[in-house]
């Protein structure tokens, strides 16, 4: 991974950071397409290096208002998912990865932007306990899935149980991507270069939460993500 690359990483990285703590969610949609397209070392591993960091701070944020009993019925889904998508990420090579990650974000998107009407049930945290898991080992996006099974939850609900489920599912994440040999040295150059981006993010969010929600930035990520994960699917193809 080249100087150039690194630093168009952290200027890619930045504004999606901006934008999922203003949000709660959404960066992941937005940078990973456009990071990989970069080099595809940027992800799965240096986002799952740096989730449990930058989703802490998110979680600490609305702290008081966590809703402990939805989170662990979601934590019990994360292990077979986990697992899952961590036999997947060391069983596919790079063109396919490229293909199964464009795939699943599309896929989130759809689900994301359809508004699916999903109840916080045992059953549907579950699945999204399980599909995070999966997630965050083949894309190192888990938000998604929780973001769609928390929907009915308010703002601050939202952004502190989502992000405290992040923290458990990465951290657990983390562990089976050790004990498997994935993390390798140019992932532990590239997880500072996106943490310190992350949290100048998480610092900059602050003063423009509001703006931004106003602004019906929600459409714009989706529009902007979509274009991403589609010509990440066509280079992936060909």
């Amino acid at each position: 991974m080249t100087l150039w690359e690194l630093i168009l990483g952290f200027l890619i990285f930045l504004p999606t950071c901006i934008i999922a703590a203003a949000l709660g969610f959404g960066g992941g949609l937005l940078a990973i397409p456009f990071l990989l397209l970069l080099n595809p070392e940027f992800a799965p591993v240096p986002l799952v290096l740096i989730a449990p960091f930058f989703s802490s701070l998110l979680a600490w944020r609305d702290r008081q208002a966590i809703d402990t009993s939805a989170l662990w019925r979601t934590v019990v889904g994360l292990i077979p998912g986990v697992l899952t998508g961590a036999l997947v990420l060391a069983k596919v090579n790079k063109e396919t990865l490229g293909i199964v990650i464009s795939l699943l974000l599309l896929a989130a998107i759809g689900l994301a932007a359809t508004r699916v009407d999903l109840k916080p049930t045992s059953k549907t945290l579950l699945l999204g306990g399980t599909l995070s898991g999966f997630m965050a080992n083949t894309v190192g996006m888990p938000g998604i899935p929780l973001a769609i099974t928390m929907s009915h939850f308010e703002g601050p609900t939202l952004r502190s149980t989502m992000n405290t489920c992040v923290v458990m599912i990465t951290t657990v994440s983390l562990g089976v991507l050790a004990f498997t040999n994935q993390i390798d040295g140019v992932h532990l150059v590239a997880a500072p270069v996106l943490l310190a981006a992350a949290i100048i993010g998480f610092f900059l969010s602050g003063p423009l939460r509001q703006v931004i929600d106003r602004q019906g930035i929600t459409q714009f990520v989706y529009a902007i993500a979509v274009l991403g994960s589609l010509t990440l699917l066509v280079r992936s193809l060909t």
